[in-house]
Formats: structure tokens, C-alpha cells, sequence
């Protein structure tokens, strides 16, 4: 269950009506998976850590917080990459 903010230096409560949530698969050794286990791990940024940070899955660390890209050029406005 959520209760606070993913950045380890902010201790705001959880509160789904502003920031960001995020989802990662956990991995579990090959041929070993938990039975009834959810392996899915969630996270909540704050609204004011979202602005400034972002959750990353790093598969030699797991899950980290790292800056968000701050710089934008009006001219270069955001464009589709990857159609999902």
C-alpha cells in the first residue's frame, strides 16, 4: 500500500488526486515466481517531486530517482516516438 511520496526525502501522504503514479514489474529469479504473488510494484511522486524528479527501473539498481529534463525549447515541442 502507498502512503507517501516515492522520494526518500519528502514525507508527504499519499494522494491520488495529484502526482504521478508509477508501475514496475518485479523480476523474480528464473523459474522461481511466488505462488499468489502480485509482481507488480507500485509508486507515487508528489505532485512538487513530480515536477523536478522521475522513477527510472534500472535493471542493475531496481527502481531510482533521478532528475527530470527541465530544458525546453518552444520551438521543439514534444513529439510521439514510439506509437504503443
Amino acid at each position: 500500500m502507498l502512503d507517501q511520496c516515492a522520494n526518500p526525502e519528502c514525507a508527504i501522504p499519499f494522494d491520488y488526486r495529484q502526482g504521478l503514479f508509477y508501475r514496475f514489474r518485479r523480476t523474480c529469479a528464473v523459474n522461481w515466481a511466488p505462488a499468489n504473488t502480485h509482481n507488480v510494484q507500485h509508486f507515487w511522486l508528489c505532485g512538487r517531486c513530480a515536477e523536478t524528479y522521475t522513477l527510472q527501473f534500472q535493471k542493475e539498481h531496481g527502481v531510482v530517482i533521478s532528475l527530470r529534463l527541465t530544458v525546453r525549447h518552444e520551438n521543439f515541442p514534444p513529439r510521439v516516438i514510439v506509437f504503443a
